[in-house]
């Protein structure tokens, strides 16, 4: 693909979207530079050699620019809850059919939480921001802060449940929980726990 043909796709299927992204950006990470996370983005796509394998342009855009926020906020290794806020909605570009008060609930969601993740003593709240928001694994954890990794594994149940202890059961029905697979049950157990 030629640059002249890159930059007239650019043109067509990207530029139309820059200005929900710098929206989006500033809600969802408002203590992120918009300009230098949406330029730095550009010169991504610029970097492209063909464009066939993207379906859709503006969720590329999206994920582009995340990712991009996701490398800034790596790089600083310090995570303020600020840039910390937007991390819940990375998995997905803002969603046009959802309503201006699902979007506003969701925010008070994170910002309530932000504020319990906040309020945990400073080992368990800098173990659960690693393991939680980061995603840095468990090991990598123990290792950066020199204690075992159960104390990392403690450290992370412990917070999960005081945060969830302070929620109410309205703000825990909104919470999107994923459900543990059941577990596998061998049949000479089910037998001799009763299950038949």
């Amino acid at each position: 693909m030629s640059s002249d043909q890159l930059v007239a796709w650019v043109g067509r299927h990207i530029l139309p979207h820059e200005r929900q992204l710098r929206v989006w950006l500033r809600a969802a990470f408002p203590a992120v530079d918009v300009d230098d996370v949406v330029q730095e983005t550009y010169c991504r796509l610029s970097g492209l050699d063909d464009v066939a394998h993207i379906d859709d342009p503006r969720r590329y855009f999206f994920r582009a620019a995340r990712n991009v926020v996701l490398e800034q906020i790596r790089r600083e290794r310090v995570v303020s809850i600020e840039a910390a806020s937007g991390l819940a909605e990375l998995d997905q570009a803002p969603d046009q059919n959802q309503s201006p008060e699902d979007v506003v609930a969701e925010r008070h969601m994170l910002s309530r939480i932000e504020r319990l993740i906040d309020a945990l003593p400073d080992r368990a709240r800098q173990i659960f921001r690693l393991r939680k928001i980061d995603g840095v694994p468990q090991r990598e954890i123990a290792a950066q802060l020199r204690i075992p990794e159960t104390i990392v594994e403690n450290d992370v149940a412990r917070g999960l449940r005081r945060i969830l202890e302070q929620l109410t059961e309205e703000e825990k029905a909104e919470l999107p929980i994923r459900r543990r697979r059941a577990r596998f049950v061998h049949p000479a157990e089910r037998e001799e726990g009763g299950w038949r």
